[in-house]
């Protein structure tokens, strides 16, 4: 566990503190025995590897004779505690003959997440804003994606004002379905204000209700019901984020309030298409990317000049290909860029798609036009913190760690609980070691791996790592782990697959994998 970090957030709103040996659902404290926490607070602790039955012995037991049974039940005792069990193993995973371990993703990391009552992240000195997603009342799951859709608009809309400090969506959204006050949101994301709301879609009208709360004194700013016809709801938005704008900084003068307005869409239908695909993107799903495609491309079918369409086109060939799921790595790049540009060229002031092209840039190995592109993103909006990463990303893989760990940490100061975070946290363990520190590179690359959903650099970069300290028994655990999934997984693999420019000193890179015991190529396995 992190040094000053005692509360760590599981899931499902489940936190565990170790100072107060607490175990809390929903704020509510889970009545657990003082050695079955013990169990728990071990396995969480020692997450980056299996945990054996003579090693529980030893830190819970101090080495006493117990029995197989005791064991178990203590084992049953966690997992009932947690809403786990035995079958479906979410949290706790069983290894044959092994021992066991932790598996759920945990926010462990102080730079990343502060607990409930840990210290709260500073609040910027500029306005700075939090919206949460709001509420789809319709009573049809259907319409989930478009009251996510009205969230994001705001978003947008807020994060173009150059002096507003504005959480990114993937922060925003992590909030879904949570019953947590706002000050706490607001303490745990570091800003003063929070919006909340609800939208109810009932044939050709929509009614949306917002209210805006100050996070640090708890009081109501102001709040609004807006009913209109479906086919106003753009200029709905737009009007909704002018009356923040105006509210959290009257000062503002007529051009920062321009910057804010909502680029107004041609077809609703087109809109909401293009939001229901938004759904399965964010699920990073092999299955999920490719329905998102199909819906994206029917969304500029109905709406040639749909703009962020064809940037979501590109964004699911882009993660196809950083999850492995792309059979021809190449046709996606192709793809994605001709999408990408095809974003820019219908709207250059859309710093989404800006964004999305510069990724898609260093994804090719072009990385002055990559840094090109997500610095204009970042002059058009200054709180996207993907491309902040995106711009921190292009330095490490051109060879520049030193530049890219400011970038990195501003995207994880805007975005504390991005689903993104994992990809955050492997950037900054390549800059570390490209920079020689491999002790931080091994913590920042495990924490990474405690993230959701697998992705093989995150252990590419903790095996060199690894490797370069001597830990090669260290490195071959996770060797075994990396290779069940992608069993192709070698140096050669790395120097096709990894965008790193191949002229920056890199080889220290292959270097550490091959102290580690990683085979040329997977022919060689």
């Amino acid at each position: 566990m992190v040094a000053g970090d005692s509360v760590l957030f599981l899931s499902k709103d489940l936190a565990v503190d170790s100072e107060r040996r607490e175990l809390r659902a929903g704020g509510t404290i889970v009545p657990i025995e003082p050695q079955v926490f013990d169990v728990l607070l071990y396995l969480i602790q020692h997450r980056d590897r299996v945990v054996s039955r003579d090693d529980l012995i030893a830190s819970v037991w101090k080495g006493r004779i117990v029995s197989e049974s005791t064991l178990t039940s203590r084992i049953n005792a966690v997992r009932r505690a947690i809403g786990d069990s035995g079958e479906k193993q979410e949290f706790i995973r069983t290894l044959a003959r092994k021992g066991f371990r932790w598996i759920a993703p945990i926010d462990a990391s102080n730079e990343v997440k502060m607990g409930v009552d840990g210290p709260a992240l500073n609040v910027p000195r500029r306005p700075s804003i939090a919206v949460l997603p709001f509420t789809n009342m319709s009573g049809d799951s259907e319409q989930d994606s478009f009251a996510d859709g009205v969230t994001e608009e705001i978003i947008t809309g807020l994060s173009r004002v150059r002096w507003f400090f504005v959480i990114a969506r993937g922060s925003s959204f992590a909030y879904r379905g949570r019953d947590i006050s706002p000050d706490r949101v607001a303490r745990e994301l570091g800003v003063r204000y929070i919006l909340m709301g609800s939208v109810r879609r009932a044939d050709d009208r929509v009614r949306v209700t917002a209210q805006l709360i100050d996070g640090i004194s708890r009081g109501n700013v102001w709040a609004r019901s807006y009913d209109r016809a479906l086919a106003d709801i753009f200029s709905l938005q737009d009007e909704i984020t002018q009356t923040i704008v105006g509210a959290i900084e009257p000062e503002l003068g007529r051009a920062e309030r321009e910057r804010a307005r909502i680029k107004q869409r041609d077809s609703i239908d087109a809109w909401s298409i293009y939001q229901r695909g938004m759904f399965h993107l964010f699920r990073y799903t092999q299955n999920d990317l490719a329905r998102a495609r199909e819906l994206f491309e029917s969304a500029t079918i109905v709406d040639p000049d749909l703009a962020p369409a064809y940037s979501a086109i590109a964004e699911a060939y882009y993660y196809e290909v950083v999850y492995g799921f792309a059979r021809s790595p190449d046709d996606n790049r192709k793809r994605a860029i001709d999408s990408a540009q095809k974003a820019v060229s219908l709207d250059r002031d859309d710093a989404g798609a800006h964004c999305t092209l510069g990724r898609i840039r260093y994804l090719r190995r072009e990385y002055a036009a990559a840094i090109s592109e997500l610095e204009l993103a970042l002059d058009l909006n200054p709180s996207l913190a993907l491309a902040h990463y995106g711009l921190g990303a292009a330095y490490v893989f051109s060879g520049r760690p030193y530049e890219a760990l400011p970038s990195l940490e501003a995207a994880i100061r805007l975005s504390p609980q991005d689903p993104n975070m994992g990809s955050f946290l492997v950037r900054i363990a390549e800059a570390k070691y490209l920079i020689g520190d491999d002790e931080s590179a091994v913590r920042f690359a495990l924490k990474a791996l405690a993230q959701p959903s697998f992705q093989w650099s995150r252990y590419a970069i903790l095996i060199a790592a690894l490797g370069q300290l001597g830990r090669r028994d260290e490195a071959q655990h996770y060797l075994v782990e990396v290779t069940r999934t992608r069993p192709d997984f070698s140096v050669e693999f790395l120097r096709t697959m990894h965008p790193f420019s191949q002229d920056m000193g890199i080889d220290r890179y292959y270097e550490g994998l091959r102290k580690a015991g990683v085979p040329e190529s997977s022919s060689d396995q």
